[in-house]
């Protein structure tokens, strides 16, 4: 049976959604280049479909067969953060779906997420902005960065977006519960990228 690429687009989006994870780790789990997803998933024009090898791939990350959607999304019940959905049927959201397409098209190694909790209020970020991570940028002090922390005996991992103040991961609240700064080790907390834009929506839109 043939799949249209808006079906495919679908579910590559449920599927990182499911697995609380960007398309550039999605690619990088299912050992495929990130622009394999990231140029039909973020550009409407491009013409090109998801092969059936690396649909088989993606599907094998998430234990699932092609086009299979998940039973249930899974994570924390407070995500910091959730991978960016186009939302090409609100007429309202099309400034901020052209803003962030032209931010992350062609560029390997972007990605866009949005934000969901207080954690970095006082830093200026807000729950609804939206982030966008550069994973070939080195980070620096200060830096809001993207950061996954592993639970490897439970197989579970969470993004989370902390103020970097090396070798430190801080929250940045007034409101948000206090947490111990987090070590960064490379191996259970590692930094994926340095947010570099953040947008957004106009108030109401």
């Amino acid at each position: 049976m043939q799949h249209s690429k808006d079906e495919q687009v679908a579910w590559i989006n449920a599927v990182r959604e499911y697995l609380g994870i960007s398309l550039t780790e999605l690619a990088r789990r299912a050992k495929i280049a990130p622009s394999t997803l990231q140029r039909p998933v973020n550009d409407p024009a491009y013409p090109g479909m998801i092969s059936g090898r690396s649909m088989a791939a993606v599907a094998e990350v998430a234990g699932l067969r092609p086009l299979e959607y998940p039973a249930r999304m899974r994570g924390l019940a407070e995500a910091d953060a959730s991978p960016f959905t186009y939302d090409d049927r609100n007429d309202a959201a099309d400034n901020l779906n052209r803003a962030v397409r032209e931010l992350v098209k062609g560029r390997n190694g972007r990605d866009a997420w949005v934000m969901k909790s207080y954690a970095l209020e006082l830093a200026g970020v807000m729950p609804g902005d939206v982030l966008i991570v550069d994973m070939n940028v080195t980070p620096r002090p200060r830096d809001i960065v993207c950061a996954q922390i592993y639970d490897w005996s439970g197989m579970k991992s969470e993004t989370v977006f902390r103020l970097y103040e090396a070798p430190y991961l801080l929250t940045h609240s007034l409101r948000a519960n206090v947490e111990r700064p987090v070590a960064v080790d490379n191996a259970t907390v590692i930094i994926k990228g340095v947010v570099d834009v953040v947008l957004r929506a106009r108030a109401g839109s």
